[in-house]
């Protein structure tokens, strides 16, 4: 298990725990919503996250902001 630190809205500081695969990589990406969080965006929209290489941190990986999908289904 491993710390991997968000950046960017709407998640931006917070750290999400992941499990390295055998090639020692993390999960590609998530999605999620903000829940009742404050802020400009929409709370309906899922916003996804990439994991891009960081070797400035002790992870080695963060978490970067890519978009938010603010398409409704149904």
């Amino acid at each position: 298990m491993l710390g991997i630190k968000i950046v960017g809205d709407p998640f931006d500081g917070r750290t999400k725990i992941v499990e390295l695969s055998q090639a020692g990589l993390p999960p590609a990406g998530f999605r999620g919503r903000p829940g009742r969080a404050p802020g400009p965006w929409n709370p309906a929209a899922k916003h996804t996250y990439l994991a891009v290489r960081a070797p400035c941190t002790s992870a080695g990986w963060i978490y970067e902001y890519a978009e938010a999908d603010t398409t409704t289904e149904g």
